[in-house]
Protein backbone atom coordinates (compact mmCIF):
# COMPACT_ATOMS: atom_id res chain seq x y z
CA UNK A 1 0.00 0.00 0.00
CA UNK A 2 3.15 2.25 0.88
CA UNK A 3 4.57 1.50 -2.11
CA UNK A 4 1.24 2.06 -4.08
CA UNK A 5 0.93 5.91 -2.95
CA UNK A 6 4.73 6.54 -3.08
CA UNK A 7 4.03 5.51 -7.19
CA UNK A 8 1.16 7.46 -7.26
CA UNK A 9 2.89 10.80 -5.33
CA UNK A 10 6.28 10.53 -8.21
CA UNK A 11 3.69 10.50 -11.16
CA UNK A 12 1.63 13.23 -9.96
CA UNK A 13 4.94 15.42 -9.15
CA UNK A 14 6.09 14.37 -12.50
CA UNK A 15 2.87 15.76 -14.01
CA UNK A 16 2.68 18.56 -12.01
CA UNK A 17 6.32 19.39 -13.44
CA UNK A 18 5.68 19.05 -16.79
CA UNK A 19 2.47 21.29 -16.77
CA UNK A 20 4.63 24.06 -14.87
CA UNK A 21 7.48 23.96 -17.45
CA UNK A 22 4.59 23.85 -20.55
CA UNK A 23 3.02 26.60 -19.05
CA UNK A 24 6.20 29.04 -18.52
CA UNK A 25 6.66 28.69 -21.79
CA UNK A 26 3.67 29.54 -22.97
CA UNK A 27 3.64 33.16 -24.33
CA UNK A 28 0.54 35.35 -22.79
CA UNK A 29 -2.67 35.38 -24.34
CA UNK A 30 -2.84 39.25 -24.69
CA UNK A 31 0.25 41.35 -26.40
CA UNK A 32 0.46 45.17 -27.17
CA UNK A 33 0.74 45.58 -31.14
CA UNK A 34 0.91 48.78 -33.04
CA UNK A 35 -0.20 48.98 -36.78
CA UNK A 36 0.79 52.19 -39.59
CA UNK A 37 -0.70 52.09 -43.00
CA UNK A 38 -1.00 54.65 -45.51
CA UNK A 39 -2.75 54.53 -48.89
CA UNK A 40 -4.76 56.01 -51.42
CA UNK A 41 -9.02 56.55 -51.41
CA UNK A 42 -10.67 56.16 -54.58
CA UNK A 43 -14.16 58.21 -54.14
CA UNK A 44 -17.13 55.39 -55.18
CA UNK A 45 -19.85 57.80 -54.60
CA UNK A 46 -22.42 59.32 -52.14
CA UNK A 47 -25.21 58.41 -49.99
CA UNK A 48 -27.87 60.31 -48.09
CA UNK A 49 -29.43 63.52 -48.28
CA UNK A 50 -27.98 66.17 -51.09
CA UNK A 51 -26.54 69.29 -48.83
CA UNK A 52 -27.13 72.53 -49.90
CA UNK A 53 -24.70 75.08 -51.16
CA UNK A 54 -21.19 75.18 -49.48
CA UNK A 55 -21.74 79.10 -49.29
CA UNK A 56 -24.88 78.91 -46.60
CA UNK A 57 -25.19 77.44 -43.57
CA UNK A 58 -27.03 73.89 -42.88
CA UNK A 59 -26.79 73.13 -38.99
CA UNK A 60 -28.57 69.86 -40.09
CA UNK A 61 -25.70 68.55 -42.63
CA UNK A 62 -24.48 65.47 -41.38
CA UNK A 63 -21.22 65.42 -43.35
CA UNK A 64 -19.95 66.68 -46.70
CA UNK A 65 -20.40 65.09 -50.20
CA UNK A 66 -17.28 65.07 -51.87
CA UNK A 67 -17.41 65.85 -55.80
CA UNK A 68 -16.26 62.62 -58.31
CA UNK A 69 -13.46 63.98 -59.48
CA UNK A 70 -11.98 64.48 -55.68
CA UNK A 71 -9.68 61.28 -54.40
CA UNK A 72 -8.03 61.29 -51.04
CA UNK A 73 -4.86 59.77 -49.43
CA UNK A 74 -4.91 58.91 -46.14
CA UNK A 75 -2.17 57.47 -43.12
CA UNK A 76 -3.96 55.77 -39.77
CA UNK A 77 -1.83 55.13 -36.75
CA UNK A 78 -3.30 52.61 -34.44
CA UNK A 79 -2.47 50.64 -31.21
CA UNK A 80 -4.21 47.93 -29.44
CA UNK A 81 -3.37 44.65 -27.76
CA UNK A 82 -3.67 41.01 -29.72
CA UNK A 83 -5.50 38.51 -28.09
CA UNK A 84 -4.74 34.91 -28.40
CA UNK A 85 -2.62 35.76 -31.72
CA UNK A 86 -5.24 35.50 -34.39
CA UNK A 87 -7.49 38.81 -32.74
CA UNK A 88 -6.66 42.34 -32.76
CA UNK A 89 -8.43 44.74 -31.17
CA UNK A 90 -7.38 48.37 -30.65
CA UNK A 91 -8.21 52.17 -31.23
CA UNK A 92 -6.92 54.55 -33.92
CA UNK A 93 -6.49 57.91 -35.33
CA UNK A 94 -6.08 59.16 -39.09
CA UNK A 95 -5.74 62.25 -41.31
CA UNK A 96 -7.40 61.94 -45.41
CA UNK A 97 -6.16 64.68 -47.72
CA UNK A 98 -8.85 64.83 -50.40
CA UNK A 99 -8.52 67.41 -53.72
CA UNK A 100 -9.64 67.58 -56.94
CA UNK A 101 -7.75 64.94 -59.09
CA UNK A 102 -8.57 66.32 -62.96
CA UNK A 103 -6.49 68.23 -62.60
CA UNK A 104 -5.00 68.95 -59.56
CA UNK A 105 -6.22 71.88 -57.13
CA UNK A 106 -4.52 72.11 -54.16
CA UNK A 107 -6.08 75.29 -53.39
CA UNK A 108 -9.61 73.30 -53.30
CA UNK A 109 -8.52 70.60 -50.98
CA UNK A 110 -10.28 69.64 -48.05
CA UNK A 111 -8.76 67.81 -44.74
CA UNK A 112 -10.72 65.03 -42.58
CA UNK A 113 -9.04 63.57 -38.98
CA UNK A 114 -10.80 60.55 -37.97
CA UNK A 115 -10.61 58.39 -34.66
CA UNK A 116 -12.02 54.96 -34.67
CA UNK A 117 -12.39 51.49 -33.15
CA UNK A 118 -10.14 48.80 -35.15
CA UNK A 119 -10.70 44.78 -34.88
CA UNK A 120 -9.06 42.57 -37.13
CA UNK A 121 -9.06 38.29 -37.20
CA UNK A 122 -6.21 36.77 -39.02
CA UNK A 123 -6.26 33.07 -39.15
CA UNK A 124 -2.06 32.42 -38.75
CA UNK A 125 -0.88 29.09 -39.67
CA UNK A 126 1.53 30.12 -42.88
CA UNK A 127 4.28 32.64 -44.20
CA UNK A 128 0.91 34.18 -45.42
CA UNK A 129 -2.68 34.89 -44.10
CA UNK A 130 -6.00 36.49 -44.50
CA UNK A 131 -6.91 39.12 -42.17
CA UNK A 132 -10.77 40.81 -42.36
CA UNK A 133 -11.45 43.71 -40.17
CA UNK A 134 -13.92 46.32 -38.57
CA UNK A 135 -13.31 49.85 -38.30
CA UNK A 136 -16.32 52.35 -36.37
CA UNK A 137 -15.62 55.92 -35.60
CA UNK A 138 -15.91 59.37 -36.29
CA UNK A 139 -14.61 61.45 -38.84
CA UNK A 140 -14.32 65.31 -38.41
CA UNK A 141 -13.83 67.32 -41.89
CA UNK A 142 -11.64 70.71 -41.89
CA UNK A 143 -12.69 72.57 -44.93
CA UNK A 144 -12.51 75.99 -45.28
CA UNK A 145 -16.45 76.55 -45.63
CA UNK A 146 -19.24 76.12 -43.97
CA UNK A 147 -18.89 72.59 -43.56
CA UNK A 148 -15.58 73.11 -42.33
CA UNK A 149 -16.87 71.80 -38.70
CA UNK A 150 -18.70 68.99 -39.61
CA UNK A 151 -18.64 65.47 -37.83
CA UNK A 152 -20.15 62.16 -39.26
CA UNK A 153 -20.01 59.05 -38.68
CA UNK A 154 -16.92 56.50 -39.66
CA UNK A 155 -17.70 52.80 -40.68
CA UNK A 156 -15.34 50.83 -42.65
CA UNK A 157 -14.84 46.91 -43.14
CA UNK A 158 -11.83 45.67 -44.57
CA UNK A 159 -10.34 42.34 -46.38
CA UNK A 160 -6.39 41.97 -46.86
CA UNK A 161 -3.67 39.64 -47.11
CA UNK A 162 -0.55 39.76 -44.16
CA UNK A 163 3.29 38.60 -44.91
CA UNK A 164 5.15 37.11 -42.01
CA UNK A 165 8.79 38.30 -42.58
CA UNK A 166 10.52 36.53 -39.90
CA UNK A 167 10.27 32.88 -40.38
CA UNK A 168 11.58 32.29 -36.20
CA UNK A 169 8.42 35.04 -35.83
CA UNK A 170 5.51 33.12 -37.19
CA UNK A 171 4.96 29.48 -36.00
CA UNK A 172 2.33 31.19 -33.57
CA UNK A 173 5.21 32.61 -31.44
CA UNK A 174 4.63 36.67 -31.90
CA UNK A 175 3.11 35.88 -35.28
CA UNK A 176 2.03 39.60 -35.57
CA UNK A 177 5.00 41.23 -37.44
CA UNK A 178 3.99 41.46 -40.79
CA UNK A 179 3.75 43.49 -43.95
CA UNK A 180 0.25 43.78 -45.50
CA UNK A 181 -2.08 44.92 -47.68
CA UNK A 182 -5.78 46.03 -47.55
CA UNK A 183 -9.09 47.03 -49.74
CA UNK A 184 -12.28 47.76 -48.30
CA UNK A 185 -15.62 50.42 -48.19
CA UNK A 186 -15.04 53.01 -46.01
CA UNK A 187 -18.52 55.45 -45.06
CA UNK A 188 -17.03 58.91 -44.29
CA UNK A 189 -19.24 62.31 -44.64
CA UNK A 190 -21.68 61.28 -46.93
CA UNK A 191 -19.26 59.52 -49.54
CA UNK A 192 -18.33 56.44 -49.84
CA UNK A 193 -14.75 55.45 -50.64
CA UNK A 194 -12.96 52.09 -51.32
CA UNK A 195 -9.54 52.80 -49.36
CA UNK A 196 -6.39 50.80 -50.92
CA UNK A 197 -3.56 50.39 -48.18
CA UNK A 198 -0.53 48.83 -47.49
CA UNK A 199 1.12 48.76 -43.85
CA UNK A 200 3.42 47.28 -41.04
CA UNK A 201 2.68 45.84 -37.59
CA UNK A 202 4.83 44.34 -34.92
Amino acid sequence: MKATKIFFLTVLMAFATTASAQYLQELPNVEYMFKIEAGFMHNAGNYGSPQTDATTTDATATGYRFNAWEQAMGLNIINGVNISQDFFLGGGVGYCFCAPMRPVKFDKSSNMAHAFVDMDFRPVGDTWSPMVGLRVGGSFLMNPNNYGNTISPYFEFYGGLNWFYDHALQQMNRNYHSFFAEVGILFEQQSVFVPIRIGWRW
